[in-house]
């Protein structure tokens, strides 16, 4: 894969990565710049329910979308990614084609009251952070690989698959390994 890290691009755990927080993830990175790094973990749903977050919300009161936990720092707060990006007052930020990253309440409103008519969107508790030189560091390690984003696998229907669909095709990965080279110390 081998791409220069920047926003709008994917982290990809290296199968060795041991981390529990980290372990087969592939992260959005959402910002990246000289004070560090931001993003969100895509393919680790929990088992909290939008409606679960949301009781007072009438549209979605038997809605059973969950939940996904972004990352472990900030776990109280909630991110929004979706796919369209009609009301300029969001602020929305682009991340990659056809995605968008929010966290505004007037886009999660226009979301969950479905009045953007927009169906692509997944929430996140939580994001993954890390301070300058970190996830550099990390990289040195080859703890993760870099590889382009897509808007395909950012809203993938088998979010606990895209791990695993992405490292096969990566060069000297085989996703059914159970061998572990020497782990890299992290955080």
């Amino acid at each position: 894969m081998g791409n220069t890290l920047s926003k709008g691009t994917f982290l990809i755990a290296n199968p060795y990565l041991s981390d529990p927080n980290f372990l087969k993830t592939v992260i959005l990175i959402c910002e990246h710049n000289e004070r560090g790094a931001f993003g969100l973990i895509l393919n680790r749903a929990s088992h909290i329910d939008i409606s679960q977050i949301f009781p007072d919300n009438p549209k979605i009161k038997n809605e059973n979308k969950k939940i996904f936990f972004g990352g472990p720092v900030d776990t109280s707060k909630l991110f929004c990614l979706h796919s369209e990006h009609k009301n300029k007052d969001h602020n929305c930020s682009r991340i990659c084609n056809g995605v968008y990253l929010g966290s505004n309440q007037d886009c999660l409103d226009d979301l969950l009251s479905n009045t953007s008519n927009c169906s692509c969107f997944r929430l996140y508790l939580g994001c993954a952070c890390w301070s300058e030189g970190q996830l550099d560091s990390e990289l040195n390690m080859n703890a993760w690989i870099v590889g382009p984003a897509n808007e395909e696998l950012v809203f993938y229907p088998n979010p606990d698959k895209i791990w695993w669909y992405v490292s096969q095709f990566i060069d000297g990965i085989n996703p059914e390994s159970s061998i572990k080279p020497s782990e890299p110390i992290l955080n």
